[in-house]
């Protein structure tokens, strides 16, 4: 499974953790996007990308719930994750009612934090420090950080790359 998270191109100067951006999945069963969308699926990306961050983390964490979804800031794009029916561990993430990806919680977690990180190195740099958007999205990375570090995934990612 695959995730990108980007600032959208047309977004005007200076930057903002408010800005607009874009989502990509690639699955093992097909993908998702908010590009290219009618009507347009932009999202507040910082925002976004914190609250499917902290989300997911909780929906990972608490074995009761049987499934989560994680609507965009100001946008209608969505993605919802539902354990697997066999209790066999698996994740199925779905974007309008359509199967995008079949994996394990790790999997999962690995893939949309290895996607922020990302993210956060490309877009950090050009936000101030005190950025409301970026200081949220920090917070929720640490917390999501170590809670790859409570499913024994480590090393992958060094702290602060």
């Amino acid at each position: 499974m695959e995730f990108k998270f980007a600032v959208a191109e047309d977004e005007q100067p200076p930057p903002s953790g408010f800005d607009l951006g874009h989502v990509d999945v690639r699955g093992s069963e097909g993908q998702a996007t908010s590009r290219d969308r009618r009507p347009d699926q932009a999202m507040m990306i910082c925002l976004s990308l914190t609250l499917l961050l902290d989300g997911l983390r909780h929906f990972l964490r608490d074995g009761s719930r049987t499934s989560y979804e994680s609507a965009a800031v100001d946008s209608s794009f969505s993605l919802k994750f539902t354990r697997g029916r066999d209790n066999d561990g698996s994740i199925e993430t779905t974007h309008e009612g359509v199967l995008v990806d079949r994996s394990t919680s790790e999997e999962l977690a690995t893939a949309v934090h290895q996607a922020a990180k990302q993210f956060a190195r490309a877009t950090f740099p050009d936000l101030a420090p005190d950025d409301a958007g970026r200081e949220d999205l920090e917070k929720s990375l640490a917390e999501f950080e170590d809670f790859l570090a409570g499913l024994g995934v480590t090393g992958c990612w060094p702290s602060g790359s």
